[in-house]
């Protein structure tokens, strides 16, 4: 391995972008990481210029150099040389200072072993002699340690000031993650969706989950112009682009994917006004099809190159779904491999700093409790219903998340949604087929580490199921369990808020003559 070459190919980086420069002193880098003095030096020129907040391009350094007096003919053609390449992306950053650091571990451990051999070859047998020697083997290898940690490592009195930094600003932060709006329940539930979280969503086929994680990615995509990578192992781009725009026209996606109605009629110029409403967050939002090949450490790459290219340190990251992700080595049993998946998408949230977002299929058990109960007398109640302990092959995933959330459809509601969207279309004189197949499905917030106070815990949303649409209707309260509460108001409330947005079709009037 050419460690020169991935010296070269570093400081191309750095003196070209800044971006690249901060990733790497995130990650541990530092002078001595530079095996020539050459390269150290030019590292130490860039640490001051950036230090000064000033330009750094070729003509500032080779200017900085001749003023410290270093740019010494083997400096010039060093420097040409470095500025003669093509830099790094900032995936490439991180995995060449992985390389360098392990290459200095290992210098620092043969260091180690040649002291204690020659120790040994000499013969020196006084005690304090042995305890200087395995005094200065254990401070080595402490070092090692130290320089090997991904992160640089600084006192708790640094997050002292910073939370004081935010208690006295003018304008206080009303929550702590990226908005979910319009999620305005859920926003205010999980105080958005925040930086380091891990998130796990739970349910069973046909509840959604896919395109309620796809509304939480275009909204945050939407809200805050940050990169968002959405990566699925169970759709194709085509098919959740059609699902985007179904969403803003309400066309059926199958009708978007083959082009026309069923009458035939174009919907070109629908999907053109859809587009333009898409534009808002399409650059922002990126759909992969994951493969075998996609491995933690290629997305893990991916996500700094976007990082780089959108000059932010803020990412959010969607998995469709956690079991999928693929590992670099086999592992069989399904409960462990889950459990190894998951406790590494934990440490890549802390890690990049940013919200990570998986989907989860429910075992057969969870499946089960999410049916329509087989007497219709009976009632679901707020514990009969799948969990996260439900997941497939679930160890320790409800462990690994920050946050737990649970979908299961609520099938007294959608009946008696159901029930009423037939009596109004009857009494309206409205064919009731054209009413949209709606289903009341219950989002429970099972885990919310550091949550804030909310007035439930479970957020109810109208899911059209055709369009493939969440929209957020209420809290659902624990009282609405018991026998004796009155859902009839509660479905009418949810019935005249579909009907004034415009989602339940109402009969057309002739126009005047």
């Amino acid at each position: 391995m050419d460690y020169h070459e991935i010296e070269a190919s570093l400081l191309s980086g750095f003196l070209r972008d800044r971006h690249l420069f901060t990733i790497a002193l995130n990650e541990g880098f530092h002078a001595d990481l530079m095996a020539t003095p050459t390269a150290k030096r030019l590292v130490k020129a860039l640490f001051d210029l950036y230090g000064r907040s000033a330009a750094v391009d070729e003509v500032a350094v080779r200017a900085y150099l001749d003023d410290h007096g270093l740019l010494s003919p083997e400096m010039e053609r060093y420097l040409t040389a470095i500025v003669a390449r093509t830099p790094p992306n900032a995936g490439q950053v991180v995995g060449y200072l992985d390389l360098l650091k392990a290459r200095e571990s290992r210098e620092l451990l043969a260091k180690v072993y040649d002291d204690l051999g020659a120790f040994l070859h000499k013969g020196g047998d006084r005690p304090q002699d042995i305890v200087q020697v395995t005094s200065d083997a254990v401070g080595r290898l402490m070092e090692i340690q130290k320089r090997r940690i991904r992160k640089q490592v600084s006192p708790v009195s640094t997050t002292f000031g910073e939370l004081m930094e935010f208690a006295e600003r003018s304008d206080p932060i009303r929550q702590l993650g990226f908005s979910i709006r319009p999620f305005d329940r859920l926003n205010e539930v999980l105080s958005g969706l925040r930086r380091g979280f891990y998130y796990g969503l739970a349910g069973a086929p046909r509840r959604g989950k896919t395109n309620f994680a796809l509304e939480l990615a275009t909204y945050v995509a939407n809200n805050h112009r940050v990169p968002v990578l959405y990566y699925t192992w169970e759709q194709t781009r085509r098919v959740l682009g059609a699902r985007l725009m179904a969403r803003e026209t309400g066309l059926n996606p199958t009708w978007i994917l083959s082009g026309a109605d069923p009458e035939g009629r174009n919907i070109a110029p629908k999907l053109r006004e859809a587009q333009q409403r898409i534009s808002r967050y399409a650059p922002f939002l990126y759909v992969v099809e994951a493969g075998r090949q996609h491995s933690l450490d290629r997305i893990r790459a991916h996500a700094y190159n976007l990082m780089q290219e959108f000059e932010t340190s803020d990412v959010v990251i969607f998995f469709d779904y956690l079991q999928k992700i693929p590992l670099s080595e086999y592992v069989d049993d399904q409960r462990a491999r889950t459990d190894f998946i998951s406790t590494a998408l934990s440490e890549m949230s802390l890690e990049l700093n940013c919200p990570i977002f998986a989907i989860s299929p429910l075992d057969k058990e969870g499946c089960r409790l999410d049916e329509r109960p087989a007497d219709e007398a009976e009632e679901f109640n707020v514990y009969n219903r799948p969990t996260m302990h439900h997941s497939m092959g679930s160890g320790d995933l409800e462990y690994d998340l920050d946050v737990a959330m649970v979908m299961a459809k609520d099938w007294k509601a959608t009946h008696d949604l159901y029930t009423l969207l037939e009596s109004k279309a009857r009494s309206e004189g409205i064919d009731p087929a054209l009413m949209p197949k709606v289903d009341i499905i219950n989002l429970f917030v099972d885990k919310n580490r550091d949550a804030p106070e909310t007035a439930a815990y479970i957020v109810q949303y109208a899911f059209f199921v055709t369009l493939n649409k969440f929209l957020e209707v209420d809290y659902k309260l624990e009282k609405e369990y018991r026998p004796d509460f009155h859902a009839f108001a509660k479905t009418q409330e949810i019935y005249n808020y579909l009907r004034e947005g415009g989602y339940i079709p109402t009969r057309e009037v002739a126009p005047k003559a």
